[in-house]
């Protein structure tokens, strides 16, 4: 019977949508490094970084980091805007601020000429794509050739640069190394709001049958498990993207042990696009519900 319900679940969670649905780059753009000693390239720098994210929005291809939300977590994670070269530093910075992709750069004068160049990271798969122009003008006025640049690299490379998209499998590959059920018992549940009149617990089932593939008991009632997996999760709509139907879902799941003793809490976001708004939706959460259970489930060892 449990393997029956662990094929079942397994498929539910992983079933064809994948050809129907598209990751969106969620992108944060940092003030660009002038490398001269001139405060007016200084302030330049932000300005560039300001009229490349309005480019990028325009575009209808990214999902932009608010500027606000950037500078915050740059003073919390205390790290500098421009520099940012170390790779924990981008990753820790990226999953603050729920950024995949970051887009830096620098700015300089080589004789009469001037130099833009951008660099584009991936948070998470530490892949660098790079590109430039150069003239005579003035730096801001220099964007507006260098921001479709960005976003040629964006739509053309973004898989490059974002990580694969989860599935159960992949997850249980990653956990199997930490991770052992032992037929301990696991109950699960996660609410569940994306809009629709019957919402389908995308979450609950992709974590069921990831769980059932660790080795757990998957049980009915929380009484006498020893484990609960409880949380939310919700989506809403978030316009087009090319062709499709975007929706942005976050997930926040917290795991407790028999006694009711916090073991691990966190929360994900996740933005996709797919041929109608249930499927982006449903599958923005699976997706964020198993990449959440990289960083919880450990716990449960």
């Amino acid at each position: 019977m449990k393997k029956f319900l662990l094929i079942l679940l397994t498929a539910l969670s992983v079933s064809c949508v994948w050809a129907e649905s598209v990751q969106i780059p969620t992108v944060a753009v940092l003030p660009f490094e002038a490398r001269t000693r001139s405060g007016e390239q200084n302030a330049d720098g932000k300005s560039i970084a300001e009229l490349i994210g309005i480019s990028l929005l325009e575009t209808g291809s990214v999902e932009l980091v608010e500027r606000a939300e950037l500078d915050k977590a740059l003073d919390e994670l205390q790290l500098s805007a421009v520099g940012l070269t170390e790779k924990e530093s981008q990753l820790k910075l990226g999953k603050f601020v729920g950024a995949r992709i970051l887009i830096t750069g620098s700015m300089f004068q080589s004789g009469d000429k001037h130099y833009l160049v951008a660099k584009i990271i991936g948070t998470e798969t530490s892949r660098v794509m790079g590109c430039s122009v150069s003239g005579t003008g003035d730096f801001a006025g220099m964007t507006g050739e260098l921001a479709p640049k960005i976003a040629a690299i964006l739509e053309k490379q973004s898989e490059k640069l974002l990580p694969r998209p989860e599935s159960v499998d992949s997850a249980a590959t990653q956990l199997k190394s930490t991770v052992s059920g032992k037929q301990r018992k696991v109950f699960v549940r996660v609410k569940e709001e994306i809009n629709v009149s019957v919402p389908d617990p995308a979450a609950e089932t992709a974590l069921k049958a990831l769980l059932l593939e660790l080795g757990f008991d998957v049980v009915n009632a929380e009484a006498g498990a020893d484990f609960t997996v409880t949380g939310e999760a919700v989506a809403s709509q978030a316009g087009d993207y090319r062709k499709f139907t975007s929706a942005s879902a976050r997930v926040e799941l917290s795991v407790f042990d028999r006694e009711k003793k916090l073991l691990a809490t966190g929360a994900a976001k996740e933005s996709l696009a797919g041929a109608t708004y249930v499927i982006a939706a449903k599958e923005a959460i699976e997706q964020a519900a198993l990449r959440l259970s990289g960083e919880l489930f450990p716990v449960m060892k």
